[in-house]
């Protein structure tokens, strides 16, 4: 794979310079993620959310016996307010532990954009290959903190009575007394459809569906800007009609 391309920002009414045309012509880095096994989770609903104005979110998880990898998580997740364009993209990060609470750097990291997250609790689906893990340990998933009282995220809870950790600033933790709803899922291949495409570390990423005769049903795809706020979030509905394509929507 290539490595990710350095951008080089245009200037408004700047004519186009050499180097910004030419990386539009080199190889980008993709990696696909198909189908695999799920390691990690708490699936059974509690009640409520924990909301990311002006809150960090942190789930903790166990790796399985002998996993090093993951490739992508499911989060029950909606927003508030956040289809009005108040509600800025937001990282979603995995950690290593640090004396029980989220290490300051993030191994990886994917952006979520509120376009592609429901306005009411449903479980979606993003990547986030990370590789180098070590097996039966402690890691974190963690979303910055993000918009305001009328505009955030909001993380579905768990019936678990522990594992969220909340913070103000990202380096100070406090433990509470719930979990959140979650899936973590390795690289093992166990299906023939992709689902997911990470390109250029993460500056753009893709999610798609299938019908039940395995054409495909819906392509969700975030490609950042050169500013956090000029990124790009496209979500399409795919119709057929005698097994071929008719309309993208």
């Amino acid at each position: 794979m290539a490595t990710t391309p350095t951008w080089q920002a245009a200037t408004s009414g700047q004519l186009p310079k050499a180097n910004q045309v030419n990386q539009l012509l080199g190889t980008h880095q993709v990696q696909i993620l198909y189908p695999a096994l799920r390691k990690a989770n708490q699936s059974t609903a509690g009640s409520g959310t924990q909301q990311s104005n002006g809150t960090y979110i942190a789930q903790s998880f166990t790796t399985a016996v002998g996993q090093t990898q993951v490739g992508y998580v499911v989060l029950t997740i909606s927003t508030t307010g956040g289809l009005t364009g108040l509600l800025p993209p937001t990282a979603l990060s995995i950690h290593a532990n640090n004396a029980g609470a989220p290490a300051a750097t993030a191994l990886q990291t994917v952006t979520i954009a509120s376009e592609y997250v429901a306005t009411g609790p449903s479980t979606s689906i993003f990547p986030l290959p990370t590789t180098g893990l070590t097996a039966s340990t402690t890691y974190w998933l963690v979303i910055n903190a993000s918009g305001d009282s009328t505009h955030h995220f909001n993380w579905s809870k768990s019936n678990q009575v522990s594992g969220c950790s909340t913070s103000t600033n990202g380096t100070t933790w406090t433990a509470q007394a719930f979990g959140l709803l979650y899936e973590v899922w390795d690289q093992t291949i166990s299906g023939t459809t992709p689902i997911l495409t990470w390109q250029d570390g993460g500056a753009r990423w893709s999610s798609l569906t299938y019908n039940a005769d395995n054409t495909v049903a819906t392509v969700a795809e975030y490609t950042a800007g050169q500013t956090s706020t000029g990124y790009v979030q496209s979500y399409r509905n795919i119709t057929y009609s005698g097994g071929s394509m008719t309309a993208v929507a």
